[in-house]
């Protein structure tokens, strides 16, 4: 059975993480009256954790800069990558590339989220040290907050690369006078593995559990060695990304599920290929908020929902994802990588027809063939990873959606050990095709023998986890990234013949002097003097 972080935990840790905004110098949360009772018993500690799981989740939900949900779009939904076709809307700056400018509020937000889980992160495992790792919930806390840390700075390193390194509580006694100086890539890399090793040695395989109640959403020794797994591909240890994937599988907590669909095709992702999801429901501490009587959630599944409703003879309804906008596609060059004969992902993650569903409309039950304009706006082939056809069953209208929010699952596990098999043995290593096989042999393929190439693997990342965060690390990682923006980002009308004109301003207008990294916000530098800004801005 799920349960979720409730509202009378979470209320008091989101409360305490609000006075954390994520600018260094802010001392108040270190020096509220509350400190004492957070960081001196275990009971305070489960609560502030708790507040980071709040805080971590608002990548989604956050309201600051009116952003919504533009930071998991950015990051999560393949921005300027070779897998995106953007329409309007949502994050238009990250998806054309076009009218930056280091005061641009998303930069900000991004650098303001993370080092704010990284402030509290920080201030948990200073508390968690002072009481003792002997305790086993203290020791859980502490293996919790320091993932966090990891994971805030290794996030914040794939976009800035150009960061500050804290790993002590801010206070009054060390918060002035500090020279801002830009950590190496080694340093923030010694960093984040330090972490992930305290908090492999100290998280549990499995969920913590109240009763029957699983809590799921809760960081683990999987979530854990899966970003140690992570890093060591961009350290190019191959070696060690190996041995942290074969370790995920062979403990056996995690398993691959009979398909991706049979993963997403649910409202609570509790299925044992997830690692870790934001969790969200319509019940008091699910990630909601309330307004004029209203509970609402988050908005991804109208961003990446083809806007059917604008059409005479369609009504919303629950089997074509409810209320969309129409904004973020699958462009033609991810939708030509899959063999349509065989591989079972190209029907199942993907809506692709659209019939005339209102019963008031005597085309009811015919096929919707719309015009270029139409296609675009209305009946696009979607992703259907992040479509909702469950929580808002009463009201398909509804502008909003309480389904969980993927963030890592077993799939790009495999993936990953594939890429590192691939370059530590070569193109026919057996561990190698094992990995590959585990996606690809799953969706309907026949088993592929070999011998892999770097694009073979690139193709299936691609066919498996689209829309999941992981195309643009890659590429970028790779040294790929601006050639594939150039030769496939977005779609132009000779890709796609249907569409009414180019939506592919990306190749045009990637910067290999800017591009490959993010600026540091304005108002970050404004509080580090001399820090310094990121080369191209």
């Amino acid at each position: 059975m799920k349960t979720i972080l409730k509202l009378s935990v979470m209320a008091i840790g989101a409360a305490l993480l609000s006075a954390c905004s994520g600018e260094l110098l802010d001392t108040e949360s270190r020096t509220a009256p509350t400190a004492d009772f957070l960081y001196t018993s275990p009971e305070g500690l489960q609560k502030a954790i708790v507040g980071l799981y709040d805080k971590d989740r608002e990548i989604v939900t956050s309201s600051v800069d009116n952003e919504g949900a533009e930071m998991y779009s950015v990051i999560m939904l393949d921005y300027c990558t070779d897998l995106m076709l953007f329409r309007s809307g949502t994050a238009a700056t990250f998806a054309r590339l076009n009218n930056f400018k280091t005061s641009t509020n998303l930069f900000n937000s991004y650098w303001k989220l993370y080092y704010s889980i990284i402030g509290k992160a920080n201030e948990i495992i200073a508390g968690a040290r002072g009481q003792g790792l002997d305790n086993e919930k203290v020791a859980q806390i502490y293996g919790e907050a320091c993932c966090f840390r990891a994971r805030a700075y290794f996030m914040l390193f794939q976009r800035y690369e150009r960061l500050y390194l804290n790993v002590e509580p801010t206070s009054i006694d060390n918060a002035f006078g500090r020279t801002f100086r830009a950590a190496g890539r080694d340093e923030i890399f010694t960093q984040i593995k330090s972490d992930l090793s305290e908090a492999i040695k100290y998280l549990d395989w499995k969920l913590p559990s109240n009763g029957t109640m699983v809590e799921y959403g809760r960081l683990t020794q999987g979530v854990a060695r899966h970003i140690r797994a992570q890093v060591a591909m961009w350290e190019e240890d191959w070696s060690e990304a190996a041995a942290q994937v074969d370790t995920i599988f062979a403990n056996g907590t995690h398993r691959m599920a009979a398909s991706a669909a049979a993963v997403f095709n649910n409202a609570e992702y509790t299925d044992p290929e997830v690692l870790y999801a934001f969790q969200f429901s319509d019940k008091p501490g699910g990630g909601n908020s309330v307004s004029g009587g209203v509970t609402s959630g988050h908005r991804l599944s109208l961003i990446v929902t083809a806007g059917y409703k604008g059409i005479s003879g369609f009504i919303e309804s629950n089997e074509y994802g409810g209320y969309g906008w129409g904004r973020v596609y699958p462009n033609s060059y991810l939708l030509s990588l899959y063999d349509k004969s065989k591989d079972r992902r190209y029907t199942e993650l993907f809506q692709h027809e659209w019939y005339y569903n209102d019963p008031q409309s005597a085309k009811y039950g015919q096929l919707f063939v719309p015009t270029a304009t139409q296609y675009i706006s209305n009946a696009h082939p979607c992703s259907v990873k992040h479509m909702d056809k469950w929580t808002h069953q009463d009201n398909p209208a509804l502008r909003s959606s309480f389904k969980d929010v993927m963030v890592y699952r077993l799939a790009e596990t495999a993936l990953i050990g594939c890429e590192a098999y691939f370059h530590k043995e070569g193109g026919n290593s057996a561990k190698a095709l094992e990995y590959y096989n585990k996606t690809w042999q799953r969706a309907g393929n026949n088993r592929f023998n070999g011998p892999l190439t770097l694009d073979i693997i690139l193709d299936e990342t691609a066919r498996e986890c689209h829309f999941e965060g992981v195309r643009w690390n890659q590429l970028k990682r790779l040294g790929l990234l601006g050639e594939r923006v150039r030769a496939h980002a977005g779609d132009t009308v000779a890709d796609d013949p249907k569409l009414p004109s180019d939506y592919a301003e990306a190749r045009a207008n990637f910067s290999d002097s800017r591009d490959w990294r993010w600026p540091i916000p304005q108002t970050q530098l404004d509080l580090m003097p001399g820090f310094g800004q990121n080369a191209g801005w």
